[in-house]
């Protein structure tokens, strides 16, 4: 298996003409990462609720909540 520094020669590398970059420009589209949407804080909200660190967080003030601990449990929430 031969490396990328053999296979590759800097001296003949040549990159694209105008007509092959206006073909792949046209073809895939500007090299850029693409834009998210922004989102609302009920999705993050949402979101943060479903991590399970999250709920076992919950999980763990709920039974000691249930334990009669109140001062863990509020710890814990």
């Amino acid at each position: 298996m031969s490396s990328l520094s053999e296979d590759f020669d800097i001296i003949r590398a040549k990159g694209l003409t105008e007509a092959e970059a206006a073909e792949l420009l046209q073809k895939v589209g500007c090299n850029e990462l693409p834009s998210t949407k922004p989102r609302s804080s009920l999705a993050i909200a949402f979101e943060v609720v479903k991590e399970p660190m999250f709920l076992l967080l919950v999980a763990g003030g709920l039974i000691y909540l249930l334990l009669g601990d109140l001062q863990e449990a509020l710890i814990l929430f």
